[in-house]
């Protein structure tokens, strides 16, 4: 999916002199009170934020509400956590970090990714499969609902044919149709190739791959069954 269209945007002030985006007629953040709106919005989560030092939180807005986790995983859990940030409009993160307005502790925020580029990244991969607790920004979800659905419900591609057209490297890609282009990826990386007799050096590259990637690939079908 791609992102969100923008047809209007500007930044407001609050009655307590806090900076508020506007992003198609839609307040992110309170008009009267961000800060108050924050607090409010992660009290009904701090259950999860003491059993869960790390935590997804779909939608960056001015970051109050994101502040406001960091500083009550600090308080939990000291310097052991990890908060990640999905932000469709990159220009609200442009002007968040611009106005100095996010802490940054900890923090990874991915702006103006769609679902397939997202999802391209191992990293905020591996961080999905280890369950992180989810916050959504009522405001952004709101605002970037199909977004943030696609988001969640993604399928990321698994046979040789649909990974294939994606990958750019000549080399990859021409070892990958080597395969059956209907044969699915997990079983070729962790079946098909550990049980060749002639291995070539390209094979040798999957093999590390399969052996850096078996514990993920493991709770992922701990995940899928979930």
């Amino acid at each position: 999916m791609s992102l969100p269209k923008i047809n209007s945007y500007e930044i407001k002030t609050s009655r307590t002199g806090k900076q508020i985006p506007v992003v198609n007629d839609v307040h992110l953040h309170s008009i009267y009170n961000p800060f108050k709106e924050a607090e409010s919005l992660i009290e009904n989560h701090l259950e999860a934020l003491k059993t869960k030092n790390e935590v997804l939180i779909l939608g960056l807005g001015f970051a109050y509400h994101v502040n406001e986790v960091i500083e009550k995983l600090s308080e939990f859990h000291g310097e052991n956590f990890k908060v990640i940030v999905i932000e469709p409009n990159y220009k609200v993160y442009d002007d968040c970090i611009n106005l100095n307005l996010l802490n940054k502790k900890n923090l990874l925020v991915y702006s103006g990714f769609n679902a397939s580029e997202l999802y391209s990244d191992l990293d905020l991969v591996h961080f999905l499969l280890r369950k992180p607790a989810l916050i959504a920004h009522p405001a952004s979800f709101n605002l970037y609902q199909l977004y943030f659905k696609a988001v969640l419900n993604f399928e990321a591609p698994r046979s040789i044919e649909e990974i294939a057209k994606i990958i750019t490297t000549i080399e990859i890609k021409n070892y990958l149709n080597s395969f059956d282009p209907k044969a699915n990826f997990s079983e070729v990386l962790y079946g098909s190739i550990p049980k060749k007799n002639n291995l070539a050096h390209i094979d040798f590259l999957a093999l590390a791959l399969a052996e850096m990637t078996k514990k993920s690939h493991s709770s992922q079908l701990d995940f899928g069954e979930a």
